[in-house]
């Protein structure tokens, strides 16, 4: 849902609250790297990457990771 992007795409990820240095390493590692891609989550997409980084399930939303990504990419 959130598209593809690669290391050639990175932007700093600790802009958006919530996002520290550890989960921006968790992201990346997982192919996210942009705003552009946390802007398209979609709840799925939450649920997988919060199984996938071991994150506190529910963070994502409370942090409003996707609002916050999409005001960086506009």
């Amino acid at each position: 849902n959130f598209g593809y992007a690669d290391a050639s795409e990175v932007q700093d990820l600790t802009r958006i609250n919530g996002i520290g240095p550890y989960i921006e390493q968790k992201l990346n590692e997982i192919g996210i790297y942009n705003y552009q891609q946390i802007s398209r989550f979609k709840d799925e997409d939450i649920r997988v990457l919060t199984e996938l980084i071991d994150f506190f399930p529910g963070r994502i939303e409370r942090d409003n990771w996707v609002e916050q990504a999409d005001d960086l990419v506009n």
